[in-house]
Parts: C-alpha cells; sequence; structure tokens
C-alpha cells in the first residue's frame, strides 16, 4: 500500500468521524429546540386567552395543591433548575466538582438549615470523616463496612449538635436534625475518594466548587417568584432539559478550568469521557 493510499484511508476516516460527529450535533439541536419550543408554546396558549386556555390552565398547573404535597413538591421542581447550574459550572465554566448530584442535594438540605450552618455542619461532617478513614482502611474493614460506620458517626454528630443545642438553649442548632444523613454521607464520601485518588488541595478545591454550587443553587430558588413560576408553568421542567442540551453541546468552553490546584499524578477523566477513545474524545473536548 502506497503512502497516497494511506493517506486517502485516514482522509475517508476523519471525514466519517466528522460527519457522524455533524450528524449528531444536528439530532441534539433539533431535540433542544423541541424541548424549549413545546413548554413556550404551551405557556403562550395558557396566557393567550383563545378557547381551551382556561382549561390547560388548570389541568396543565400545579397551583392549588395542599399543603403538605407543596413542601416536597418545592424540591422536586427545584431540581432540574439546579441540573442547569452543574452544567453551567462544570461544562461552561470548566469548574469540577464532586460529581453532578451532590450540589444538588446540599442545596436541598441548605433550604433546610440554612446556608450558614450548612456549611458549617457540612464542613465539620467532612472533616470527621476524612479523618476517619485511615483508622477504617488500616483495620481493613470492607467498604459496606466503612460506609455504615460513616452513616452511625454522622447520626451522632447529628445528635451531638442537637443535644448542644439543648443545653445552651440555642434553638438555631436544631435544624442540624434536618440535615439529610444520605447527603452529608454522600459529600463526605466524594470528598475523601477525591483526596485520596487526586490529592488534598485537588479534594478541597472541588469540595469549594460543590459547596458554591450548592449556594448559587439555594439563592436561586429561595427567589420568591421562582416558585410560583414553577407551579403556574411546570412545562418549564422541559425547557429546563434544552436548557441543559444547548450548554452542553454549544457552550462547553470550560472557561475556568486553569483554576484550582491540578489533581496529583495528572487525575483521571470523569463521566463518559472516561469511556471514550483518545482519538474520538478529541471531538467532545
Amino acid at each position: 500500500m502506497d503512502m497516497q493510499a494511506i493517506g486517502n484511508d485516514v482522509s475517508g476516516g476523519t471525514a466519517t468521524r466528522l460527519s457522524r460527529h455533524e450528524h449528531r450535533q444536528t439530532r441534539v439541536l433539533l431535540w433542544a429546540v423541541a424541548m424549549l419550543l413545546i413548554p413556550t408554546a404551551l405557556m403562550a396558549f395558557k396566557t393567550s386567552g383563545l378557547p381551551g386556555a382556561a382549561a390547560a390552565e388548570r389541568v396543565v398547573s400545579l397551583s392549588g395543591v395542599p399543603g403538605d404535597l407543596l413542601d416536597r413538591l418545592r424540591y422536586i421542581l427545584f431540581v432540574p433548575l439546579g441540573a442547569v447550574v452543574i452544567v453551567l459550572f462544570r461544562v461552561s465554566l470548566g469548574l469540577r466538582v464532586l460529581g453532578p448530584f451532590r450540589s444538588i442535594l446540599l442545596a436541598v438540605a441548605f433550604q433546610i438549615t440554612g446556608i450558614p450552618l450548612g456549611l458549617l455542619f457540612l464542613a465539620l461532617v467532612v472533616g470527621a470523616v476524612v479523618a476517619l478513614r485511615p483508622v477504617l482502611r488500616d483495620l481493613r474493614v470492607p467498604y459496606f463496612g466503612r460506609m455504615s460506620i460513616t452513616v452511625s458517626v454522622v447520626a451522632t454528630l447529628i445528635v451531638l449538635f442537637v443535644m448542644l443545642s439543648k443545653t445552651f438553649d440555642y434553638a438555631p442548632l436544631y435544624r442540624v436534625a434536618y440535615f439529610p444523613i444520605v447527603v452529608l454521607c454522600l459529600a463526605a464520601d466524594g470528598f475523601a475518594r477525591a483526596a485520596r485518588r487526586e490529592g488534598v488541595p485537588s479534594a478541597l478545591w472541588r469540595g469549594a466548587m460543590t459547596a458554591l454550587a450548592a449556594v448559587l443553587i439555594t439563592w436561586i430558588t429561595a427567589l420568591p417568584e421562582v416558585l410560583p413560576l414553577l407551579l403556574r408553568f411546570p412545562e418549564l421542567l422541559l425547557l429546563n432539559v434544552g436548557v441543559i442540551l444547548i450548554l452542553s453541546e454549544y457552550f462547553a468552553f470550560r472557561l475556568l478550568r486553569r483554576l484550582g490546584p491540578a489533581p496529583a499524578g495528572g487525575g483521571r477523566l470523569e463521566g463518559p469521557l472516561a469511556l471514550i477513545p483518545a482519538p474520538a474524545r478529541a471531538l467532545r473536548q
């Protein structure tokens, strides 16, 4: 096989990959446009005053749900909005966090405890779990045992905070009892894993960005206009899907990816990118 034939094969393979990439981008764009247009059209119809608009307003709405259900719906409706913030952080800004879900879960917890107390207790729990892990590793406790002990330690810390609140008659500390134990365990375990794989500086940076994203989500969802808008127009959840598709495909700039300490040893790729061969990965980054 001569050099010209080899060159033709390489050019043909590259053209095929580019063609597939463009085809995939077109499909992503079509889905994104659909996810943006459908809820927008429905919102416009519900507020148009046309025949059937009042019925659509009554059926496609969460306004008037019972109060006990409203508290539950509040967190469900805010999850997709939090997902948009996480995609903005990780994909558009390139700020590394401790996974795609922890900031959203922490934001839910911060809505219950308040941001200052939530951050303080989160830091205490993460420090305790990180300090405990070498002991458990030295004892060769298996994974399920380690996680069960972590849950028990976190529950003990919550009880200690409640006891302190009772002893010193400081009511705000009682809110710690509403901090979901699973959220604390996930955050602490994610930090400990990052510290072991990438070093403490990288884990601290990722933990700080995770907390910052959670605080931002909490602030956004605390705006008084947000919940009534979502209750009246629950179709906005589909709009979030369209925004995420657009951000992921066309705004993956990773503008601030060089901020923060580099992972020790070069770090590891996260998520689906880790499964893509290096030549094809260049098209996705």
